[in-house]
């Protein structure tokens, strides 16, 4: 869709269709937030009493979800007098150092360190997504084709949009939540989750593996809900890059929310005078309420262990319950609630409420539940109310090489914005403002701090591996670029080769430049195989055949892009807010569910490929696929929440 959330586009179009946009340079979208503001406390990057707060959190970030009904959320962003002077190295813009060193404290000096954040892998981060944030693209052209309305549309009684402004996203992984009648799962691994009219049902799943495919079941495990049966109707109230808010409600005061996110070991519901009643389809074997004793979280020092008793107070209360399937669950609530058990099935306030106000957490203790209630206990109670990402761009990472930081950003329901008073001062839990998340391997792999890595959590997977669980609210891992994008090969065409691959090119333009394909990825394929041709008959100073190919890609693309003639033609969807395929509307397994969104970063990048290459070489041949094509990319490539 024109409003997809991709940070940044392919280098090789970026440079060709973005002339004339104005882009803040690098330096300007690093911020770096002073110790307090007028919004209170900063997020802090490092652990107790270090005065780091993450760089590059946008001036309106909270906006998106702040405008909904959610907490504010007290991240404190200076204005541009109070940002760092910041000096480029290496000759190139994008490689930005900031000289920041965190304070350090006896305090800190004091405290087990395994959980830090340092200045050095934050060089270069560029700003989160900015939800209000309009294109860099140009947005005020006509539509290039022809607009219609998609029957395949999101549900708007499943969705509050007098809370959402911003066009709804395609392909999201919480997409169930909003078409058709919402009841489909979702998979805020390593969970399963339903979120039906009254309850909200949570599954761990179990995997079943062939030559072919990796399947997961969906297992009711828990249904969440008002045993009086005051809620009703459940909305999607926002989202942002990296969840969705659900909310549940009724004709009275009786509502529960939920915020999903990917990896977390904890499902949350927050309660607002609710009668809760946790159900399963297993028989309840046990239930045993857990006592918290100070030597149980290991305290650092006798002076940390006074202060660690105090903030144990204030911690919630966790049930360990066994089910006859052979799993064992831990219920967390704050405050305190005493369950007592209905039947085999049930889970009901022992002393009865219609009343209770506060928070229900679920997780399943995984396959170690001894050593994994260990390590939940200590982060139970914290759970993430925003989430946000972005990227640092670095031209050399000494060791690495050319490489780019990828970091997530969370806010939680006990930082306070940054609030540091709370301490957890013990060697495995450095603070409460810590969440717990898991990892998929490939990114444990490219981890820029291996110190923040909990092995005490095991036993948990996903259809894409095992997870490893993380402590942190800012994770950054390095991801490794292959070399400097560009139009020529990585080596340049040799004197001794020349006279083959002359030879080969012209085999190739008379025996493999017709394309037939009526659909958007083959076509595409195709063109993007001649334009590549045309590439390398430049490379070879052969204007003959470059004019050829030139002649080709151009008969083929205007008719997609330009008098929009062939057979299956691109249309604009007013419904969703992108570009899709005549045939994928009107058959949603056609050109590979183009209609539903599917794929669009394959089937267009083919495009702006071609196009690409088609401007680098004759800008006044290449101008009237301009506007098409910059559609396209709006479509599957755009970093801004607004653009429809």
């Amino acid at each position: 869709m024109l409003v997809a959330r991709l940070a940044a586009t392919m280098t090789v179009v970026g440079v060709l269709l973005h002339a004339g946009s104005t882009y803040a340079s690098p330096a300007a979208l690093l911020a770096d937030t002073p110790n307090d503001g007028p919004l209170g406390k900063a997020l802090w990057i490092e652990t107790p009493e270090v005065t780091l707060p993450p760089a590059g959190v946008p001036t309106n970030y909270n906006r998106h979800l702040g405008r909904r009904p959610q907490p504010p959320s007290g991240v404190h962003v200076p204005s541009p007098k109070d940002r760092p002077v910041v000096a480029e190295e290496e000759g190139h813009a994008d490689f930005i150092h900031q000289d920041n060193t965190p304070k350090r404290t006896s305090i800190r000096s004091n405290i087990a360190l395994g959980h830090q954040y340092t200045a050095p892998t934050l060089q270069g981060v560029v700003s989160a997504l900015d939800p209000n944030q309009q294109s860099p693209l140009n947005t005020n052209s006509a539509l290039a084709f022809t607009s219609t309305a998609n029957s395949y549309k999101p549900n708007g009684k499943l969705i509050d949009m007098s809370a959402i402004k911003t066009p709804l996203p395609t392909n999201k992984w919480w997409q169930n939540l909003i078409i058709e009648a919402g009841v489909d799962p979702i998979h805020p691994y390593p969970y399963v989750v339903k979120c039906l009219a009254n309850v909200s049902t949570v599954g761990f799943p179990t995997f079943q593996a062939s030559a072919t495919a990796m399947t997961s079941n969906m297992v009711a495990d828990w249904q969440i809900g008002d045993s009086t049966g005051a809620l009703t109707q459940r909305l999607v109230t926002a989202y942002d890059a990296l969840g969705v808010q659900v909310v549940w409600s009724g004709s009275s005061n009786t509502k529960m929310a939920a915020r999903f996110y990917k990896g977390l070991p904890f499902i949350t519901y927050e309660m607002t005078s609710m009668a809760p009643v946790l159900s399963t389809i297993h028989a309840i074997l046990k239930v045993e309420q857990l006592a918290l004793t100070v030597n149980s979280y290991g305290a650092y020092s006798a002076d940390n262990a006074t202060k660690l008793a105090t903030a144990m107070a204030d911690h919630p209360s966790l049930t360990q319950v066994t089910l006859n399937d052979g799993s064992q669950w831990l219920v967390v609530t704050k405050p305190t609630i005493q369950w007592k058990q209905v039947g085999n099935s049930q889970l009901v306030p022992a002393a009865d409420t219609t009343s209770f106000t506060g928070i229900l957490q679920m997780a399943h203790l995984g396959d170690n539940p001894s050593s994994n209630l260990n390590v939940l206990q200590a982060y139970a109670g914290t759970y993430p109310t925003e989430g946000s990402m972005t990227y640092a761009k670095i031209l050399n990472k000494q060791g690495v090489g050319r490489s780019a930081d990828v970091v997530y950003f969370y806010k939680t329901n006990t930082d306070g914005g940054g609030d540091t008073s709370m301490v957890y001062s013990t060697r495995s839990v450095p603070t409460s403002m810590q969440l717990l998340t898991f990892m998929l391997p490939h990114h444990v792999d490219l981890l820029t701090n291996s110190s923040i890595l909990n092995p005490g959590l095991s036993g948990y997977r996903s259809a894409k591996g095992p997870l490893t669980a993380v402590a942190g609210n800012i994770i950054t891992y390095s991801q490794p670029l292959d070399g400097t994008q560009s139009f020529e090969g990585l080596r340049a065409i040799t004197a001794s080769d020349k006279a083959s691959i002359q030879k080969q090119l012209l085999v190739d333009v008379a025996a493999s430049t017709n394309v037939t394909a009526p659909d958007p990825y083959f076509f595409g394929k195709g063109i993007a195989k001649i334009a590549r041709l045309y590439q390398i008959a430049q490379e070879l100073g052969d204007s003959a055949s470059a004019a050829t190919l030139k002649d080709k890609l151009m008969g083929y693309m205007k008719p997609w892009l330009v008098s929009r003639t062939n057979s299956d033609p691109l249309v604009y969807d007013a419904t969703w807010g992108g570009v899709v395929s005549t045939a994928g509307l009107a058959d949603p397994s056609a050109d590979f569910g183009q209609g539903r969104y599917n794929d669009h970063h394959f089937h267009y990048g083919y495009h702006l490929y071609a196009g690409a290459v088609l401007a680098k070489y004759d800008m006044a041949t290449f101008a009237p696929l301009r506007e098409p094509l910059n559609q396209l990319l709006r479509d599957y490539a755009n970093p801004s929440y607004v653009d429809s």
